[in-house]
């Protein structure tokens, strides 16, 4: 299954690298270097997940309120959102999960357990039942 991916990142390398890794694992990557780009993004594309870099860039929106944006979108109420970021102290994973980001990686991504929660968004068991 092509999972589509929006990975929200201003930093270009880090952009490349998430590209390159999540293309390998059949997953169609759309980068957007600033929050601005991302909400144009979400209305015109249908997403599996949401990657978000916290720190956007001086003078941008950063990554939370980005999150707070996209929640308020009908369309995104069931999209996962990941933070990706380089805020990496003890409590900080607490702090972005208690803000509603769905789940935490700090860079460097671990990429293998990246990989690993990413594939377990699409199976059934992560699916809600409708009765």
């Amino acid at each position: 299954m092509l999972m589509k991916i929006l990975y929200v990142e201003d930093n270009k390398i880090n952009a490349m690298v998430m590209d390159k890794m999540l293309s390998k694992n059949n997953s169609d990557v759309i980068i957007a270097e600033n929050g601005s780009q991302a909400l144009k993004i979400v209305k015109q594309e249908n997403l599996d997940l949401i990657l978000v870099d916290i720190n956007l860039g001086l003078n941008q929106m950063d990554g939370c309120e980005l999150l707070q944006r996209f929640r308020k979108l009908d369309m995104l109420k069931s999209i996962p959102v990941f933070a990706v970021t380089a805020y990496a102290m003890p409590g900080d994973e607490q702090r972005f999960i208690s803000i509603g980001f769905d789940n935490y990686f700090s860079k460097p991504v671990n990429f293998e357990q990246l990989l690993s929660v990413i594939s377990k968004i699409g199976s059934p068991l992560n699916k809600k039942e409708t009765i």
